[in-house]
């Protein structure tokens, strides 16, 4: 299929942005009232009630109603970036994921992050005990990336001793700025890549997708994204068929280089009760690497990804499985591959 530059929808400047439109990072920030949510939240866990078997009529909103609607509307509608501060994180580790979790079932649907089924993440460093653990559960460097899911939250229990240092940049303000300096390389991103499934499909699903799946694509006037560029590069290492040539990786590294843009790159530490949301389909989010304090508390956010209700209109080859949000469960397995490709 050819590339029509001229046939791109503008994106909407309510819905992309730079450094300086979300700096000082108060800018983002979306007040939420947590009070209702927190006694609720201590009196489940008592009880040992799951976070994950809470349904939205198990916990009433409450005083968090307003500003969760206003978070809401923010993935959805406007630059799809938040800070929500002042998570109630000194009580009970517990109650503290069961008001974490209300909030994602206030965006939508929380989905599974592994084959492990995990639809309450720990993003914790395990690579002690698993050394070809997932990226989030590593302490190396991410670069831009998005995950399967149309948003994304962490939230922060207890910050690294040193590093982890959060980056998101807005991929519809990046689209734009190609559109004009790069149309070339636009282009190829438009007509995308294909993926190493990273060993987390099923027995009957091939280890890498038999389609390009695009970093940027349509559909009903919306320009979406996704991308992790080490999963492209499994693909091309592990199947001789695929070549990624000179415009492929020029095209990549500009994506990497996104974040050593000081006009592009919104970088904070999250710290002790705060909490990020993203849209996926919107921002691309990166993390330094980070060291774990000898003696603890070590590094330890809570995430979701979660199937926002309404979802976002997007084109089928933009999943990585066919037919899911997420990674679907299988049971007895670990988000665990080994690769002779440096995954950070």
């Amino acid at each position: 299929m050819s590339f029509d530059l001229d046939a791109l929808p503008t994106v909407d400047s309510a819905t992309r942005w730079t450094v300086d439109d979300v700096s000082p990072i108060e800018r983002i920030v979306i007040d939420v009232d947590f009070a209702d949510l927190a006694e609720q939240a201590v009196a489940l866990a008592a009880v040992g009630r799951a976070p994950e078997s809470i349904g939205v009529d198990d916990m009433t909103l409450g005083a968090a109603t307003t500003g969760l609607a206003q978070l809401a509307d923010v993935l959805q509608n406007g630059r799809g970036i938040a800070l929500v501060r002042g998570f109630p994180v000194d009580l009970p580790d517990d109650a503290v994921a069961h008001v974490f979790w209300r909030c994602g079932l206030a965006l939508g649907t929380p989905v599974s992050q592994s084959v492990m089924g995990d639809r309450l993440g720990h993003v914790i460093d395990v690579t002690k005990t698993d050394p070809h653990a997932r990226a989030y559960r590593r302490n190396e460097e991410l670069t831009p990336h998005t995950d399967p899911a149309d948003h994304l939250s962490f939230l922060c229990l207890h910050p690294a001793e040193t590093g982890g240092e959060s980056v998101f940049v807005s991929a519809l303000d990046v689209h734009e700025r190609m559109r004009v300096d790069h149309p070339d390389l636009l282009a190829r991103l438009h007509r995308g890549y294909r993926w190493s499934r990273f060993g987390e499909q099923a027995d009957d699903e091939e280890p890498i997708t038999p389609h390009h799946i695009p970093v940027f694509s349509v559909r009903d006037g919306l320009v979406s994204t996704r991308i992790v560029r080490q999963y492209v590069e499994i693909a091309a290492d592990e199947d001789p068929a695929i070549e990624l040539d000179e415009v492929d990786r020029q095209a990549l590294d500009h994506i990497d280089a996104t974040i050593r843009d000081d006009e592009l790159a919104l970088r904070f530490t999250l710290q002790r009760g705060e909490a990020i949301f993203a849209n996926n389909f919107t921002t691309w989010h990166a993390r330094t690497g980070f060291v774990d304090s000898a003696t603890g508390p070590n590094r330890h956010l809570l995430r979701l990804w979660i199937d926002g209700s309404p979802r976002r209109p997007v084109v089928d080859d933009i999943e990585i499985f066919p037919g899911s949000v997420g990674i679907r469960p299988q049971p007895g397995r670990m988000p665990s591959y080994e690769t002779t490709v440096e995954v950070i």
